[in-house]
């Protein structure tokens, strides 16, 4: 009998069965075992929409909206205070009303905003009008990496090789820092017109030298593309975020992730029991081995597992 597909809780698409990710939005979906993990998109309630050319809290005048997901809606705005257009999030009332992730938000876009980066959208401010709570950060004109993949498929090695640069120097400025992404994936990484690169979303994130914003033994993140010890539940550093870079590399120039499974639970065993298939298997097309030669330094380096971080 065949299944049926899987409804993503955030924006409605419609996902094959097993798919243990929205293909539309990258929601996680929602699958038997998988009790233990803390998805990114907490809450699935829908923010109140806005309308183009409504004006919110006397300043921020709706362009177009960008997108909806588990916490929120995101709108193009002009900031008519400043006469600039930024990226407005509307975050769902449902998780407004929770006093202490609104103040997790506040300490983590206070840590967040010390990050000055080309590679790396700035976040502006947390705020709060007309009973609703909102973001702001940089609005970047382009499309996220996860809808590049879904329209284009694998990338040319060149322009994969040049994102994965552009990442790893935003990270190591984030990681100079202190501060840990620990949700790297395609859907929070913008290409701009140009073709840059910039890492969005760092909401989750944290100073590696500070207090922890998450309870004990919670697991963030995204299971395609968290590291072992992000599966474990353990503390983790910069290096988490090199392995999911590793994983987004290798979709990049394969078009697949390196493991799927039913549920999430099963994903992020494999990320710490397997090896993923040799790239190279996986091109569409046959590639001289000469062309691979840097592909496989760099995916060597990046991908291999991470050792359990001592606390």
């Amino acid at each position: 009998m065949k299944k049926s597909a899987v409804v993503c809780p955030a924006c409605g698409f419609e996902s094959p069965a097993g798919t243990s990710a929205c293909e539309r939005c990258g929601t996680r979906l929602p699958a038997d075992g998988d009790a233990r993990f803390a998805q990114t998109v907490t809450m699935m309630t829908p923010a109140p929409e806005l309308r183009r050319g409504e004006v919110f809290a006397g300043r921020y005048e709706v362009i177009e909206s960008l997108g909806r997901g588990g916490m929120g809606s995101v709108f193009r705005v002009e900031d008519k205070k400043v006469e600039e257009e930024v990226a407005f999030k509307l975050i769902n009332p449902e998780i407004a009303r929770d006093r202490g992730i609104i103040e997790r938000f506040r300490h983590e876009l206070k840590v967040a905003r010390r990050i000055s980066h080309r590679n790396v959208c700035r976040m502006h401010d947390l705020g709060e009008a007309e009973g609703r709570h909102f973001i702001t950060m940089e609005y970047v004109p382009g499309e996220d990496l996860r809808i590049l993949l879904g329209r284009i498929g694998p990338l040319p090695e060149d322009k994969a090789l040049a994102i994965a640069g552009q990442l790893a120097a935003g990270l190591a400025e984030a990681h100079r820092l202190g501060i840990v992404h620990r949700d790297l994936k395609p859907q929070n990484i913008m290409i701009d017109r140009e073709g840059n690169a910039k890492i969005m979303d760092f909401g989750i994130a944290r100073s590696a030298k500070g207090r922890t914003a998450t309870a004990p033994g919670m697991i963030v993140g995204t299971p395609d593309y968290m590291s072992p010890e992000q599966a474990e539940a353990v503390e983790v550093d910069g290096r988490s975020d090199i392995y999911s870079l590793g994983v987004i590399l290798y979709e990049m120039m394969t078009g697949q992730r390196p493991f799927g499974g039913e549920t999430a639970l099963a994903v992020a065993m494999k990320h710490k029991s397997e090896r993923p298939r040799d790239p190279r298997d996986r091109r569409e097309q046959e590639q001289d081995k000469a062309e691979w030669s840097l592909v496989n330094e760099v995916y060597g380096k990046v991908l291999e597992p991470v050792p359990i971080l001592e606390s």
